[in-house]
């Protein structure tokens, strides 16, 4: 882990992001892997971030084990670390170029979609930073790509798609099931509502929200907290769209 915070932009490093595929597409690969009754696999990437090659030159102080006994010294690094800030962005570099090399062809509508082959022997594959979902039509053919992609990287296989980024995903012959039930029992859990009733509404209809009404809220950020973590359910349950969206209007 080496201290990020500390690096300059333009100096100790130069662009950074951190590349995630859209929900949308995500929804999208699993509606027409529904349809079309596609095998979808699922893969991570151990220690994604380590795999990532440095261009520019960054050097890191020694750890504690040597600094004291060699205090002038410093290391140059030639791989990326966790906590450098051009981490992201070197790994992805990396592994795009394995899958360019593997003949996959990357999407311009969202780049972390590649595709290769066509008709029976097509393999999409989409990557959430070092999550990876392997979708096609043949079954062999994504266990090929696995192995090419093992070859390359230290591969985690998860086997059948079942959990992807708070997503739970039940796979049958009359297709896709998509909840979101341990996020939201989570959610419920951590706001202390986990035995609440449920209620056919989220909201009165009738309720008008304000600035001034009732009393400031004692810590805000936990507020905020919430509001991200509804947004995020809205996927799988967009019958709350209307209330997050009010809520949200309040911030502040």
């Amino acid at each position: 882990m080496a201290r990020g915070f500390t690096q300059r932009a333009r100096i100790d490093f130069l662009d950074t992001f951190s590349l995630v595929a859209k929900l949308t597409t995500v929804k999208v690969l699993l509606s027409i892997a529904s349809v079309q009754g596609w095998s979808l696999l699922q893969l991570d990437i151990n220690n994604a971030f380590l795999n990532g090659d440095l261009f520019e030159e960054v050097y890191m102080s020694l750890s504690l084990a040597y600094a004291k006994s060699q205090s002038n010294h410093v290391c140059k690094l030639h791989k990326s670390l966790y906590g450098l800030r051009q981490a992201s962005r070197k790994w992805f570099c990396k592994f795009s170029t394995a899958l360019k090399t593997m003949g996959f062809q990357q999407s311009t509508s969202d780049y972390s979609l590649f595709s290769k082959g066509t008709g029976s022997k097509m393999v999409i594959l989409l990557v959430y930073v070092d999550d990876i979902i392997l979708a096609g039509p043949s079954h062999k053919h994504l266990l090929e790509v696995q192995a090419h992609l093992s070859q390359t990287f230290k591969l985690k296989v998860l086997g059948d798609m079942k959990y992807f980024l708070g997503l739970e995903i039940a796979k049958s012959s009359k297709g896709i099931l998509l909840t979101q039930r341990k996020y939201t029992l989570q959610l419920l859990e951590d706001t202390g509502y986990l035995a609440c009733k449920p209620q056919s509404l989220p909201v009165d209809p009738n309720c008008k929200l304000n600035l001034v009404d009732g009393e400031p809220l004692s810590d805000v950020i936990l507020y905020q907290r919430l509001i991200d973590r509804l947004m995020y359910l809205t996927i799988s349950r967009p019958d709350i769209m209307y209330v997050v969206h009010k809520l949200s209007q309040f911030m502040s």
